[in-house]
Parts: C-alpha cells; structure tokens; sequence
C-alpha cells in the first residue's frame, strides 16, 4: 500500500509514512490504480479533498517512479 498525503495543497506519495495529517492509501497493484484514474468519485474520502483528474495522473506517475527505483535497487 502507498500513502497518499497532502503536501503544500497538492497531493503527495508519503514514501516514509512521517507526513502529518490525514493521509489516503492505494494498492500498488496496476489493475488498482488504473481503477483510480477512471473513477468518477471526486473526493478522496480519507483526505477530504477533491482530486482532478490531473491530481490523480500525478500520484499514479510519483507511485510509478517510487517502484522503479525499488527495483533498481533490487527491492520489491
């Protein structure tokens, strides 16, 4: 699972899990996250804040990054 928090009003992967705040969580998983960008369902309940379609393009691409450099280091 990645958090999800709120970071200068813009939404943020929280790798550490040391945001303050209330923070969201989204499987790793492709099939789920492909699942988020499609939704229909403007509020990211567990934050309280909307997110664009732009917000949520964003957080899928930070959470790709973030695996790609576990992998290069050879964590999975």
């Amino acid at each position: 699972m990645v958090r999800i928090a709120i970071v200068n009003d813009a939404p943020a992967i929280d790798e550490k899990r040391l945001i303050a705040g209330r923070g969201g969580y989204l499987h790793r998983d492709e099939a789920c996250l492909q699942k988020f960008a499609r939704s229909k369902v403007k509020e990211f309940r567990s934050l309280r804040r909307k997110l664009t379609p732009d917000d949520r393009r964003q957080i899928i691409g930070a959470i790709h990054n973030a695996a790609g450099e576990l992998e290069t280091a050879g964590i999975r």
